[in-house]
């Protein structure tokens, strides 16, 4: 299985690994882009996951495609050494690069194509059209496509014209106890991409009554954006000192513009906070009925969205219950068991056609 260190592709890579694990299956977590931090590795240790890393960068941060060329020789080189079963690749776009490779599933996660059209009403520009076109390939070339999404997956056909079978495999998370509650509202997510809504969460932050805590980075591996003044801006946490945070956040706010799901959102919900959300179609999905949406480019609602929760112990009260009970059903274990089932639909895939 194939990981990257930088966002949520790690905890998703993690998790579904150590649950493998657990149940008999024997995993090699292949890492990608820079490398793992301590925290990471002693995680992979712990989960009795096999950590190898490649020494090649990421390609969504290489438009110019030259990364994934060299992803594409490291992973080779590593199938031929460990010949595993079956593939799993989360970037996708390895897929067509690949010699007398096993089954494959290619979990898509997010892609540029897609973002690219949620966040802008123009074409996508020459130097992305590269990375689109092998996003393309690897898809089509996989036997059969995973989305955490219906939503998400509506998006990558109307943006891919030749896929696979595509099913739909919900992100699981960890159930967090809740702790105490503060009186702050968090928010999580790598603001350093524009459509995680950076200056509409600071323009509402203004407003709001509570302090609100961003934690993520500001800088990424290609851009980095300024440190807002309205907000207390938490830096990159490790997953305790995070898990820590979201047990004791009573609201929980993502104005993202652009989110196949959003693991922050459930774990979250799952520590009982009450959620203030952006109405896109992602997140109506998953917490239609359990929290608050507002239009993500109206700060203003959001502040007004999230003070009448302040205001309103009992109505917060309630709406974190509902989250709480709607996080329960997106587990890990519910998660690979769809994972299995789609496993098994690659290899029966890949016999059909050899």
């Amino acid at each position: 299985m194939t990981a990257d260190s930088v966002g949520g592709v790690w905890r998703y890579g993690l998790d579904v690994s150590a649950e493998l694990v657990r149940r008999g299956v024997t995993v090699t977590l292949a890492g990608l882009g820079p490398l793992p931090s301590r925290g990471q590795v002693q995680e992979a240790d712990a989960a009795a996951v096999d950590l190898v890393w490649l020494d090649v960068p990421l390609d969504w941060a290489d438009p110019k495609g030259e990364a994934l060329a060299q992803g594409a020789a490291a992973l080779n080189d590593l199938l031929s050494e460990r010949r595993p079963d079956l593939l799993h690749l989360n970037t996708p776009s390895l897929a067509s690069l690949l010699e007398g490779r096993p089954p494959c599933l290619a979990a898509a996660h997010s892609c540029l194509a897609t973002w690219w059209r949620a966040m802008r009403s123009e074409a996508l520009p020459a130097d992305w059209q590269r990375h689109a076109q092998d996003m393309a390939s690897g898809l089509a070339a996989a036997d059969v496509v995973t989305a955490p999404t219906a939503a998400f997956a509506a998006q990558l056909r109307a943006a891919y014209s030749q896929l696979p079978p595509v099913q739909v495999v919900p992100n699981g998370g960890r159930t967090i106890e809740a702790q105490a509650k503060g009186q702050f509202v968090l928010a999580a997510g790598r603001w350093w991409d524009e459509s995680k809504n950076l200056w509409a969460l600071e323009a509402a932050a203004r407003e709001v009554a509570w302090p609100v805590h961003a934690a993520g980075p500001l800088a990424g591996p290609e851009t980095a954006v300024a440190a807002p003044d309205h907000l207390s801006c938490l830096g990159s946490l490790d997953y305790r000192e995070l898990t820590r945070w979201f047990a004791m956040a009573p609201i929980f706010v993502s104005p993202a513009r652009y989110e196949p799901f959003g693991l922050a959102v459930l774990e979250a919900a799952s520590a009982g906070a009450a959620l203030v959300l952006s109405d896109i179609a992602t997140f109506r999905e998953l917490w239609d009925d359990c929290a608050v949406f507002v239009d993500p480019l109206q700060p203003e609602a959001m502040a007004r969205s999230i003070n009448a929760l302040i205001e309103d112990e009992k109505s917060r009260a309630l709406l974190g219950a509902r989250a709480q009970r709607r996080a329960a059903s997106f587990t890990v274990p519910r998660q690979v068991d769809a994972l299995l089932t789609a496993y098994h639909r690659a290899a029966e895939t890949r016999f059909q056609t050899v």
